[in-house]
């Protein structure tokens, strides 16, 4: 979609239900070459909505994970996993009596239930977690099976409609990619693909809004091309960050829209410290003074 309408806050709904983040643990923005799966892979969901929505890239902050939840659920810019927060997305959400649930996977159990929340360790009073196994019945990592379970709890969520605010986190892409399997890592990303449409669609019925990112990627270099070696780590490469909902179509943040749908071509907007405020923003809540990071919308 060319020229979008910037978005201003005044355009802004009444508190929609649910706000869902989906973090696609995995998903980097880099240059297209033959080393990036998520280039590879035919993503014909994502890249309409690139084009469609408000879209952008953000910085990521080192290879620690842990860090990079604690930055993405407190709204700081946190230097590692061990630094002190005071406040954070869930704290507030939780404040304003309102309801909330964590989808996760078990490689992600500590950094999301713990680290997103301020490295609490318990639940607050309105939340609630829900893990998902990876796992098929010989005890293997199935990346595709996760993804679908991963798609039936969240679909079931939002039918539900009894949260304010649905945080799901998959990382059968960062898995694949860790693996080093090229071939599969480019299925999962096209499965992914499809999982977005789905939970697009279940989200946009129910008017709520759906926020996609990541903490890190990984399948978009699965090849370090100066060695020609398998590469595979979290990378330091930028994530995206788009936000889909009926009142946001063909609306921009204020940057450049991406060239065809290409996030490589974009400068970061911010950084995973910019997240927590962003959805504050999104849910007309105000964010705590502690935090660092700002909401990206205007």
């Amino acid at each position: 979609m060319e020229n979008k309408e910037k978005l201003e806050n005044a355009d802004l709904p009444a508190r929609p239900k649910p706000i869902f983040l989906l973090l696609i643990e995995g998903w980097g923005v880099t240059e297209k070459n033959e080393a990036n799966a998520i280039s590879v892979a035919r993503t014909p969901n994502f890249l309409r909505l690139v084009k469609d929505y408000p879209a952008a890239i953000l910085e990521t902050n080192n290879n620690n994970i842990n860090s990079r939840y604690l930055s993405l659920g407190s709204g700081v810019k946190v230097d590692n996993e061990t630094q002190a927060v005071n406040s954070d997305l869930s704290l507030i959400i939780s404040q304003s009596s309102l309801r909330q649930l964590k989808i996760l996977d078990n490689e992600r159990l500590a950094a999301f239930t713990s680290f997103f929340n301020a490295s609490r360790e318990d639940k607050l009073p309105g939340e609630d977690w829900l893990t998902i196994s990876l796992e098929d019945n010989s005890q293997s990592i199935n990346s595709f099976l996760g993804l679908k379970r991963l798609v039936r709890e969240s679909v079931k969520a939002i039918k539900n409609e009894n949260y304010d605010f649905i945080a799901a986190t998959y990382s059968g892409l960062d898995f694949s990619a860790t693996k080093g399997d090229f071939s599969e890592t480019v299925k999962v990303v096209e499965s992914l693909d499809k999982a977005i449409r789905t939970l697009e669609l279940e989200i946009l019925e129910h008017r709520g809004i759906l926020v996609i990112a990541a903490s890190g990627g990984n399948a978009e270099k699965m090849i370090d091309m100066a060695t020609d070696l398998p590469n595979k780590e979290m990378t330091n490469n930028p994530v995206p960050l788009i936000i889909v909902g009926l009142d946001f179509k063909g609306k921009t943040i204020g940057l450049k829209d991406a060239p065809e749908g290409d996030l490589s071509l974009l400068k970061p907007a911010g950084n995973l410290s910019d997240v927590a405020p962003t959805i504050l923003d999104l849910m007309n809540l105000e964010k705590d003074g502690n935090m660092t990071g700002s909401s990206l919308i205007v």
